[in-house]
């Protein structure tokens, strides 16, 4: 049944550019698989059926909280996704870029990817955002330049189910859409491979961090400045969301507690200045100042806070 409401969230455009050649295509499906990472806790994962079936296989990652994507790029499952027959993957968590990957990967912030299907060019580009720059309105233009159908992928389309999605194809533009369910036969050895990825996953996720007495925001903090050999560390107040005491935490509990993204690097600042950071940036203080002193702080070409304090 062809559903015109669809058209809200699936926003693909006309590009016109005719040529002599026209394809001997009518349609062009597409299963969206939605999140990559609920997907492998599925009883039976989509992941593990779609090799080999026709059309485009579309997933992404947007991972709650956001670090979890580092994660699990870490632990191998974009390696993973090679063995899939995955076509794009929109990669809206912190990505952790590979070499030699089989498909393309879509970064969050107006990112796009095209993909020649029987000589229809597809584009897929990732719209993070509603309010557009003219720099981004320029990027959809270029886009739409360089490929034959455009499908703008915005916030609400991450949200919905595993959908099958046709896209009628006529004088190398888009004339239509329809949306139906799809099942999937799974392949034994990728079904095998995901179930093992996701075991792993969970021994990472629940490993325990023993707090030596602290609370976990003074642990983080403490374990910073020892690895790296500082006094001092400045750091914005939304960098931890909550704070934990006792005993022990789980990795899971410390991603749900810090925003492990953020980028942090080492200086040496005398005193005026690290008290103008404090006053300018109203950063948070943990040790001591000095007129000469070692420090951490925030700086969007370091390290990721995570790294400073943890090793997977």
């Amino acid at each position: 049944m062809r559903t015109r409401f669809f058209l809200l969230l699936i926003i693909p455009l006309l590009v016109n550019c005719p040529k002599k050649y026209k394809p001997d295509i009518e349609s062009i499906e597409v299963l969206y698989i939605a999140s990559l990472h609920e997907d492998i806790y599925r009883d039976l994962p989509i992941l593990s059926g779609i090799k080999g079936l026709p059309g485009l296989k579309v997933g992404h990652l947007r991972t709650e909280p956001a670090f979890l994507g580092m994660i699990l790029g870490r632990l191998g499952f974009y390696e993973l996704l090679n063995s899939t027959g995955i076509d794009f993957v929109i990669a809206d968590s912190v990505s952790y870029w590979i070499d030699n990957i089989s498909y393309f990967l879509i970064p969050r912030k107006m990112g796009y990817a095209i993909k020649n299907l029987e000589g229809i060019r597809f584009a897929i580009l990732r719209k993070h955002k509603d309010m557009l720059t003219i720099d981004d309105e320029i990027q959809i233009a270029l886009v739409k330049q360089r490929s034959d159908v455009l499908w703008i992928v915005d916030n609400r389309l991450l949200d919905i189910e595993p959908v099958k999605i046709n896209f009628f194809i006529k004088d190398r533009g888009l004339s239509d859409t329809t949306i139906a369910e799809f099942g999937i036969k799974p392949d034994s050895i990728i079904f095998r491979k995901i179930k093992n990825f996701t075991n792993l996953l969970d021994q990472a996720l629940n490993k325990k961090t023993y707090l030596q007495a602290k609370t976990l925001k003074e642990y983080i903090l403490s374990t910073i400045a020892q690895n790296q050999g500082v006094d001092l560390i400045l750091y914005p107040e939304e960098l931890f969301i909550e704070d934990y005491s006792g005993d022990s935490v789980s990795l899971q509990d410390i991603l749900n507690s810090i925003v492990g993204e953020m980028k942090f690097t080492k200086k040496t600042l005398d005193k005026m200045q690290i008290e103008n950071l404090i006053i300018d940036k109203k950063y948070q203080v943990w040790g001591e100042v000095k007129d000469k002193t070692n420090l951490v702080l925030p700086d969007t070409n370091g390290y990721y806070i995570f790294d400073m304090f943890y090793k997977l």
